[in-house]
């Protein structure tokens, strides 16, 4: 498996994110800040700089690794499967994810990395931009958050007892589809999927369910919890239907234990169909 020095892929992210997006935040002018797709899609002067930035060094790093980066992927929509098709390894770049909460002078968000190669995700990490907190993982290597090691919550193998992130379009969906959604012990919802994959990788929360499923969004967070002892899978009927970067289907699951993610698909799979 292709090895890169994980501690300086923390190390130039901690940096740009200085550089490129703490400095920005709170100070965005009315040109700073565009729409893509939708009015809630946004990108400001700190995506686009900081995954500038973060291209170059990141193949500077690693000679002959190509990137795709959400704002180059929006620019360029075929992007993604020219690189897919490649054999070189590929940086996944999420330069500020939570965007919107970004713009709006809100927390979280994060600065997102996956190294992707030879048909599989094999490292990732997720920063705070302003504070600097890294949690990482190498596949078959576990996940750290400040070097330290980190698991699931393993024993939380039932959805009454579990606390996990529920895009709007699941919890409406939950309460039409069966008049309520008092089926968990917690629900939230931080409109930053890097954050939400951090307190799953670390023990804090349960599960998360997702829909758009882009790379830059979810090749990170997976990584993160698989390597702490959970699941990462899409909601299918078939059980065994792993995620993977350049796969595709109606939804994503991750939950801290088989029992827990079983259980949730069942509730969702109707809801995903």
């Amino acid at each position: 498996m292709l090895s890169v020095d994980m501690d300086k892929v923390t190390e130039i992210i901690r940096e740009v994110s200085a550089e490129e997006i703490a400095p920005r935040f709170g100070q965005l002018e009315k040109g700073d800040i565009d729409t893509k797709t939708h009015a809630m899609d946004l990108v400001t002067i700190a995506d686009t700089e900081a995954e500038r930035v973060l291209t170059k060094r990141f193949c500077d790093l690693l000679p002959g690794s190509v990137a795709l980066g959400e704002e180059a992927a929006h620019a360029d929509p075929k992007l993604p499967e020219r690189v897919f098709g490649e054999d070189a390894p590929i940086w996944i770049i999420d330069p500020v994810d939570g965007t919107k909460n970004f713009a709006h002078h809100k927390q979280p968000f994060r600065c997102m990395v996956a190294l992707y190669h030879g048909g599989e995700t094999i490292a990732a990490w997720i920063v705070d931009p302003i504070e600097g907190s890294a949690t990482v993982a190498e596949k078959g290597a576990g996940t750290y958050h400040n070097a330290a090691p980190v698991r699931v919550r393993s024993d939380i193998q039932a959805a009454k007892d579990a606390k996990g992130f529920l895009i709007s379009f699941a919890r409406d969906r939950i309460r039409k589809h069966y008049g309520h959604i008092d089926f968990f012990d917690e629900i939230a919802h931080y409109s930053c999927c890097g954050a939400e994959y951090q307190e799953i990788a670390r023990g804090l929360f349960d599960f998360c369910a997702y829909r758009n499923l882009k790379p830059w969004d979810h090749a990170p967070g997976t990584l993160l919890v698989r390597e702490a002892g959970g699941v990462a899978k899409y909601i299918t009927a078939d059980r065994s239907n792993e995620y993977h970067a350049n796969g595709n289907a109606l939804g994503l699951l991750c939950a801290s234990s088989p029992e827990l993610w079983a259980e949730m698909n069942e509730l969702l799979l109707p809801l995903f169909e």
